[in-house]
């Protein structure tokens, strides 16, 4: 009785741990290995990651009026190469009142040189009331 426990209970954890041996030989096949241990080690000193997050908010509510707004962030490390990077890029851009307007820019440029990069970008661009126009551009870009 106790060998069979064991025998289930070994079967068991080695079917849990497929998905993990899978995903230490799966992913990005590199030509030299030894390439990502020099850039780790290369990078003493400085952030494994990076993060960047730009949000802005642009409204006009009265009659006629209007508002402008630009954005920008660049993703420049003073010498240090994060490994991962993560950047954020977020607008909302309102033109509530009648015949106002409202435009927004965002520029995001990550830093270069990343093994890996994860990017989210969103808005929200909404004209309402007569004559009313609402023009919005969200650029979030990957450092080369």
């Amino acid at each position: 009785m106790f060998r069979a426990t064991t025998l289930a209970l070994a079967a068991l954890a080695a079917i849990a741990s497929w998905p993990v041996a899978a995903q230490e030989r799966g992913g990005l096949r590199l030509r030299d290995p030894t390439a990502v241990l020099d850039q780790i080690d290369a990078n003493r000193g400085c952030p494994l990651s990076n993060t960047s997050v730009t949000v802005g908010v642009n409204r006009a509510f009265a009659p006629g009026s209007s508002a402008q707004q630009q954005l920008a962030t660049l993703g420049a490390s003073g010498g240090c190469r994060p490994l991962v990077s993560t950047q954020a890029a977020v607008g909302v851009n309102l033109a509530l009142g009648r015949g106002s307007s409202a435009g927004q820019s965002i520029d995001v440029q990550g830093p270069r040189g990343v093994l890996a990069t994860n990017t989210y970008t969103r808005g929200v661009n909404y004209a309402a009331g007569a004559r009313s126009a609402a023009t919005q551009r969200i650029l979030n870009m990957v450092g080369r």
